[in-house]
């Protein structure tokens, strides 16, 4: 069984309807570091997020505001790229959704997000804040001012592959 790497979870048996719960939560070092290898960063220098929980009838939603120091590889230069990360995100807990993520009912395009499972009264905050962060990076962050080569990326367009680049770079001479 694989633990997750920020994992703070909070029983929500006790919140009754129209009930409020504020927390924060921040990362220990240890946490950080595992959260970086998660995320796939060079380094998460900080975590801390203020949680809002609210109970409506059986479900709970959460509002979170996340503020993360996070370092990324420019994918031009490969230099580092500090990121200060600062959203804020909601998502609602379900307990008639499975665990697996399955419906019922098939979802549309036009539907809002779906509900997360509310398994055993538990939210985990850490997960999700983990996994919302994860959908905040910028994939392909860059350095301003970071260029790439335009007769690079023009002879890679042409050719599949890497021979044929070679190929194509000695015509050129």
């Amino acid at each position: 069984m694989q633990i997750h790497p920020f994992s703070r979870p909070f029983d929500v048996s006790r919140l009754g309807d129209g009930n409020t719960r504020h927390e924060q939560v921040e990362a220990t070092p240890g946490e950080c570091d595992r959260l970086a290898r998660f995320l796939g960063t060079v380094a998460v220098h900080g975590l801390r997020a203020d949680v809002t929980l609210t109970r409506h009838g059986r479900q709970v939603r959460a509002e979170f505001r996340v503020r993360a120091d996070i370092v990324q590889s420019c994918v031009v230069t490969l230099e580092d790229l500090e990121t200060a990360l600062d959203e804020e995100y909601s998502l609602v807990f379900d307990p008639d959704v499975r665990p697996s993520g399955e419906f019922d009912e098939p979802l549309s395009v036009t539907d809002d997000d779906p509900p997360e499972p509310l398994v055993d009264e538990m939210v985990d905050v850490g997960v999700a804040v983990s996994e919302m962060m994860a959908l905040s990076l910028d994939p392909w962050p860059r350095k301003p001012g970071a260029e790439v080569d335009s007769d690079f990326v023009a002879v890679q367009s042409l050719h599949t592959s890497p021979f044929a680049v070679l190929k194509s770079l000695k015509e050129d001479d």
